[in-house]
This record gives C-alpha cells, sequence and structure tokens, in this order.
C-alpha cells in the first residue's frame, strides 16, 4: 500500500464518521423535539391534576415508545425511552431556571447589591 492509498483511506474513514456524526445529531435533535412537544402536550392535558408529574412522565414516555416500530422495539428497552425523557426535561428545565434567573435577577446578584437600587 502505498502513501496516495493510505490518505485516500483515511479522508473516506474521516467522511464516514464525521457524515454518521452528522445523521446521529440531526436524528438526535428530532427527537429532542419530538419529546419537548410530547411534555408541552402533557402539561396541557394534566393542567388540572396536582402532583401529576409521574402521571404525566409515564404518558410522554408511552406516546414515544408507541411511536416507534414494531420491528425496532424489542431492541429499545423502555428504560432508555425514560432517561431520553428525563434528560430532555432536565435540560428544559434548567434552560428555563436560568431565563426565570436572567428576568428577575439571581439571587446571587442581589446579594452583591447589582440590580438592587437604594431608595431614600
Amino acid at each position: 500500500m502505498n502513501y496516495q492509498e493510505f490518505v485516500r483511506i483515511v479522508i473516506y474513514l474521516c467522511a464516514l464518521i464525521f457524515g454518521g456524526l452528522a445523521l446521529w445529531y440531526r436524528g438526535n435533535a428530532k427527537v429532542s423535539g419530538r419529546v419537548a412537544a410530547l411534555i408541552r402536550r402533557a402539561e396541557e392535558l394534566y393542567s388540572d391534576l396536582t402532583n401529576a408529574g409521574g402521571v404525566k412522565f409515564e404518558w410522554v414516555v408511552g406516546q414515544l415508545y408507541s411511536l416507534l416500530p414494531l420491528a425496532i422495539r424489542p431492541f429499545v428497552p423502555r428504560s432508555l425511552i425514560e432517561q431520553i425523557v428525563q434528560t430532555t426535561f432536565d435540560a428544559i428545565e434548567g434552560y428555563a431556571k436560568m431565563q426565570l434567573d436572567r428576568l428577575t435577577g439571581s439571587s446571587q446578584e442581589m446579594g452583591q447589591g447589582k440590580d438592587c437600587e437604594v431608595l431614600r
């Protein structure tokens, strides 16, 4: 094998790896978007119930699991779907808290007097 063939193989492998990563990222973004939409729908459906976090979670997991083709379900454990839903929910919750802190001023900033105004 000469140098040119080796370089060509390395280029093909890099293209294959980066192409696979791009497809995975795009697919992951679609799944996260679908999960976020299902979480929003669960919030709407169960808005009248108090402490319905578990019911909402199970509804979202069930809906997402039912979207899987029957041929794929044996290879995708329900625990993986639960983990995807929980991870997406945690990301949404973290973003919401960050935005709330940004809008109201975090308690740390208040303690330092950055957003506080002294009235006389």
